[in-house]
């Protein structure tokens, strides 16, 4: 069954047209309208047996829920669930799969709900300041599986960006503590390890270019300096911390002062465009901030990923 799983929001292809349709809609966009933009958006999988079926269940799904499934998205949804049905393997895998697409059949036939009105927009704008910083303690079992456990991570705000609809979220570094202490002096912060949170490789340094003016973009971005690590990597220790709400922000958080003056990661690489920093939440789903955090220092950091294998020295 491809990339479908016991749930219809494991992957991202639906998620993305989930979040699109209730953007636009929030928007004020007509639903014929959206669906004609999302289509041809995903024109290029409609043929494909693993991405096609995601596309129309999760826009049907997220049509019905706003009470506007139109006939025709819930005529491709419908034949899809059918399809898919008739393709499960007889495991309990396979079996979870099928009650998953039974129960989304049965919601798809079913009346509509009443149809919900666009959402008022709610902006939320971190309060933290540029160069605070907070204290994680990691306490999960993937921390005591790392011997990790007991230590800090800590935030750094440096920058900040827009995440839909307009709220201001803070860009971070993230560093982790030598042992369960924490610093009380920008000399003590600047003595903990920053955790590499991606790379970018030399050859991609320039991107993305400004097609409007590409010789120009390329000219203004050869004058930076661009440091490669010893696997000849650009390192990347930025991330973008979904801050949306006071709601979302772990009350276990310590405060443990402002330090704009710390020094900054050696070799690092800043994305030309925010957008190109990593994403990181403090949830998503079975991933927590710790866990994503924790994988990217032994990824990067303990070079761990594949990319750091001697064969790509």
């Amino acid at each position: 069954m491809g990339a479908w799983g016991s749930g219809l929001y494991q992957n991202d292809t639906a998620l993305d047209v989930k979040d699109e349709f209730e953007k636009l809609f929030n928007d004020g966009k007509s639903v014929q309208e959206i669906t004609d933009g999302l289509t041809e958006e995903y024109e290029s999988i409609m043929d494909c047996a693993d991405e096609a079926p995601l596309f129309w269940l999760a826009l049907a799904d997220t049509q019905w829920k706003f009470g506007v499934l139109l006939p025709k998205v819930k005529e491709n949804a419908l034949r899809w669930i059918n399809e898919l049905k008739s393709q499960t393997a007889d495991t309990l895998d396979g079996t979870k799969q099928k009650k998953s697409l039974e129960n989304l059949q049965a919601k798809l036939l079913s009346p509509l709900p009443s149809v919900k009105k666009p959402k008022k927009k709610r902006i939320y704008k971190c309060e933290w300041k540029i160069g605070d910083v907070f204290a994680y303690q990691l306490e999960s079992e993937l921390a005591k599986e790392r011997g990790l456990y007991g230590r800090y991570f800590l935030i750094q705000k440096v920058d900040e960006d827009t995440w839909y609809p307009e709220h201001i979220i803070p860009i971070v570094y993230v560093k982790i503590t030598r042992d369960t202490k924490l610093p009380s002096t920008v000399e003590e912060y600047n003595e903990a390890e920053y955790v590499q949170t991606w790379f970018t490789k030399y050859e991609w340094r320039f991107l993305p270019l400004d097609m409007s003016r590409p010789k120009e973009d390329i000219e203004e971005k050869s004058k930076l300096t661009y440091e490669v690590d010893e696997y000849g990597f650009l390192p990347q220790y930025r991330a973008r911390l979904l801050n949306t709400s006071k709601r979302v922000i772990p009350k276990k958080l310590i405060y443990v002062g402002n330090f704009p003056d710390a020094i900054r990661p050696q070799k690092e690489f800043i994305p030309h465009v925010k957008e190109n920093i990593i994403t990181v939440s403090w949830k998503h789903f079975d991933e927590t901030f710790e866990s994503k955090m924790i994988k990217r220092y032994c990824e990067h950091n303990l070079r761990e990923l594949s990319i750091y294998a001697p064969k790509n020295i």
